[in-house]
């Protein structure tokens, strides 16, 4: 089976919870409570779909390129 990469974008979800989701999976969406569970835990789910979506027959999708970045804007 081919291997595959995708986009994981970690946020800060509060209470000390980092937040991670997949743009090119949008049912992929976990946290931890850690970056390094947090990266666990989104690995474990991004499995799961692949799986799911190879059991449905459908496609798995390219991955594009994604862009994170701050803005700043004054008050």
């Amino acid at each position: 089976m081919p291997a595959h990469t995708f986009n994981v974008v970690y946020e800060d979800a509060g209470g000390g919870w980092v937040y991670a989701h997949v743009p090119e999976l949008p049912e992929v969406h976990t946290q931890g409570e850690t970056l390094d569970q947090a990266r666990e835990m989104v690995k474990d789910a991004i499995a799961l779909v692949l799986d799911e979506r190879r059991t449905r027959g459908e496609a798995i999708p390219p991955t594009g390129w994604a862009l994170v970045e701050s803005v700043e804007i004054a008050a």
